[in-house]
């Protein structure tokens, strides 16, 4: 099979929670199984029926569906099976982006070459998750990140389907609403609705210029990008050795814009002081935003020369801020300090905080000129 292009495969166990426990336990099989305290953090597709989901209060649930199955998280049960499928998918290669617990990305250009098709490959992978650890998944398999993560959600539980090229993606994108483009939360979609945009193909009548009007200049690039199934995001390969991480989850959602800011560099500081702690020095910052809906983002930016700087860093930081839907409500924050090296402390290069300054200053300018023709 000729693959010229990158081929990405994204895989999601099927209500991961929910259904390490009813392998554990088969006589909750066929009933429906709630995952969670005070917030539904998994329930099973039976538990879906009576309209539960994902970060649903408990109390409402057990009114739309009193007779369900409620258990609490073990989190440390969780955390040992995600390591097996984990410790699986890194025997294909270490070519792997874990998100969670429960999904990541991986770039299989090279293994595909092997299979006569991705079918092939995708039932292959299904049937090894499942013979290993009990659980079903569901795969996509696309040219990019962004197509194979849509693909991975169209057919649940324990579908496959395939989104080849930018001529697939527009065919699978041509009757969907603009929620499913990554990024677009209520308020983006209440924004855009007041233009008449609510289906994928009204945003492909609108143009570049005019989105970021609309939504910001680098949220209105990525959404005009997405939409058009444009994503040169690489599956970022880091093992625990090359990078050191913090986050936090949230019991009440995250709304207000100064929290979350003072709350991301906590983090920041924390991470810091670990970075410095094991003498480690960095290039990469990423920082990892998981939406009260289960969405989950993650924005990197690197530098040159690797530092233990934390002035840069903060500015790092902000920068990325910038990138990021902060209107949703959000349930959890994480940074990422990656590229990490065991260097001598060394100054950063000038340009690398000029570049820095620069960015900052035109993304400032234009948020002027786009407050200036809203008056």
């Amino acid at each position: 099979m000729k693959n010229s292009k990158r081929v990405i495969l994204h895989y999601d166990m099927d209500a991961f929670y929910a259904s390490v426990e009813i392998r554990d336990q088969p006589n909750l099989r066929g009933k429906p199984v709630i995952v969670g305290t005070s917030v539904i953090t998994t329930c099973n597709y039976e538990a879906r029926k009576y309209g539960l989901h994902s970060a649903m209060s408990v109390t409402k649930a057990r009114m739309l569906c009193p007779y369900g199955i409620y258990l609490k998280v073990d989190k440390e049960k969780y955390n040992g099976v995600s390591k097996q499928i984990k410790n699986l998918v890194l025997k294909l290669t270490n070519k792997v982006e874990f998100i969670a617990l429960d999904e990541g990305f991986i770039d299989i250009t090279d293994i595909i070459k092997n299979y006569p098709s991705y079918e092939v490959f995708a039932k292959k992978f299904q049937r090894g998750i499942l013979k290993n650890t009990g659980l079903t998944c569901s795969i996509g398999i696309g040219y990019n990140k962004l197509s194979a993560k849509l693909a991975s959600d169209a057919k649940k539980p324990g579908g496959t389907t395939f989104i080849r090229g930018l001529d697939e993606f527009a065919n699978f994108m041509s009757d969907k609403g603009i929620k499913l483009i990554p990024g677009v939360g209520k308020k983006t979609q209440e924004i855009l609705g007041r233009k008449n945009i609510v289906e994928v193909s009204d945003v492909l009548k609108v143009s570049l210029q005019e989105l970021r009007s609309i939504l910001g200049y680098n949220r209105g690039e990525m959404i005009y990008e997405y939409s058009r199934g444009i994503d040169n995001r690489k599956v970022s390969i880091e093992s625990k050795t090359h990078s050191i991480s913090n986050e936090k989850t949230y019991s009440s959602p995250l709304e207000d814009r100064e929290f979350i800011w003072s709350e991301f560099l906590g983090l920041l500081v924390k991470t810091h002081k670990r970075l410095e702690y094991q003498k480690f020095h960095t290039k990469t910052l990423t920082l990892k935003v998981r939406y009260l809906d289960r969405k989950t983002i993650t924005r990197s930016k690197s530098i040159n020369i690797s530092t233990q700087n934390i002035e840069i860093l903060k500015k790092l930081l902000t920068v990325l801020l910038e990138e990021i839907d902060l209107e949703d409500k959000i349930k959890l924050l994480g940074i990422n300090m990656g590229n990490l090296s065991k260097n001598k402390e060394y100054q950063l290069a000038f340009k690398d905080i000029e570049e820095i300054k620069k960015e900052r200053k035109i993304q400032e300018l234009k948020d002027k000129i786009k407050d200036l023709k809203n008056i």
